[in-house]
């Protein structure tokens, strides 16, 4: 019996006591009360072990962090010695992290690149865009999207500058540095959308990545654990490695991994396949 239910006949108990009188229904009221207390003293009790286990798993994965926080210089050290990657933020995130361990493990981070605001400048309306992707005003929404992400990864990585980086700088909606126009060996996809930009998931990121994937460009997505909309399952389904919780050290040492050759979906969230990309012996970390 749930808890609404015993509260309903309670209820229904104390009206039609007035009408049959105390002792008909006395021994029932008494017998649902205690019912009610037992359920209330084991609710009580389920909810005390649910906290305790919250707090456990908190503690455990507390000491995990810091275990991998001191090991983990020694274990990236090095590994993207000579890769060149670029950031490309979508997301907010506090970079500063995730350049330190990209730097640590002797990667060139040939540019570091953040979009903001852009949902509304890619309105078909809009007829700078239109002139700048040098596409007809159909209206159609998505040829937009998938020409904007074609110029703009073209203008990022394949050349220096165009009418799309121009169109969006002159917009405040991009800022830059380093340098432009180098092709990287990956792209690093800060995503995952809060609640005011989670349309930007369908109308950027996707068309971004797949824009990526035919320029031959590799690619791995990241955001943040407590992002509020995750794009992890929208990224895994285009074939893109992921990490879910790049704010968190595990998540930065996995995102190393990755570049530097693991392939799978890694972090604390349900879609992830693993905290951690495997160590296949002890040796290949002392060996950093």
């Amino acid at each position: 019996m749930t808890l609404i239910a015993v509260f309903l006949s309670l209820g229904l108990g104390l009206l039609l006591g007035g009408t049959l009188g105390d002792e008909v229904i006395v021994k029932e009221q008494v017998q649902l009360l205690e019912q009610l207390e037992e359920r209330y003293t084991q609710t009580k009790a389920d909810n005390a072990k649910l906290k305790k286990q919250n707090g456990e798993l908190t503690r455990g994965q507390s000491l995990l962090e810091q275990v991998v926080a001191q090991v983990g210089g020694h274990y990236v050290k090095d590994r993207l010695a000579g890769k060149k990657v670029a950031v490309l933020q979508l997301e907010t995130l506090d970079l500063s992290g995730l350049l330190t361990e990209l730097h640590a493990a002797g990667a060139n981070v040939t540019s570091t690149v953040a979009l903001t605001n852009v949902v509304p400048l890619l309105d078909t309306r809009q007829e700078r865009l239109v002139q700048a992707l040098g596409i007809q005003t159909t209206g159609d929404v998505k040829l937009v999207h998938t020409a904007f992400a074609e110029n703009l990864v073209r203008d990022l990585y394949l050349q220096k500058g165009g009418a799309a980086l121009n169109y969006l700088q002159d917009s405040d909606a991009l800022t830059a540095s380093g340098d432009l126009g180098v092709r990287p060996d990956a792209v690093i996809l800060v995503g995952g959308a809060g609640n005011a930009s989670k349309s930007r998931l369908q109308a950027v990121d996707l068309p971004l990545l797949k824009a990526l994937q035919t320029q031959e460009l590799n690619a791995a997505c990241v955001e943040r654990s407590d992002v509020a909309h995750s794009g992890v399952s929208h990224y895994r389904e285009l074939g893109f490695s992921t990490v879910d919780n790049i704010d968190q050290v595990t998540g930065l040492v996995a995102l190393i991994d990755i570049l530097g050759g693991a392939n799978g979906h890694f972090g604390v969230k349900k879609t992830a396949e693993a905290l951690l990309p495997k160590v296949t012996t002890a040796k290949e970390v002392s060996a950093q």
